[in-house]
């Protein structure tokens, strides 16, 4: 019983240290895109990166990785 009790909190605390790993990330794109003057196309195609990347934030990290940084690329 203690063995399951352990095994339930060290998944609990795993989860939750994994939760929110692309956050900084979003915030940067959030945040350029806010102070950013480019074309209202521009922005679009930033928004959309930045969705792609939520939606993959957690099946494929590299790729959503990847949308970030293209995201990032057009706004600098």
């Amino acid at each position: 019983m203690k063995k399951l009790y352990l095994t339930l909190l060290l998944l609990a605390f795993t989860s939750a240290s994994h939760a929110g790993c692309m956050s900084d990330k979003i915030k940067a794109v959030n945040e350029k895109l806010k102070m950013s003057n480019v074309s209202e196309t521009v922005k679009n195609e930033v928004t959309k990166l930045r969705d792609l990347g939520i939606e993959n934030e957690h099946s494929n990290a590299q790729l959503a990785t990847k949308y970030f940084e293209d995201a990032l690329s057009l706004l600098n």
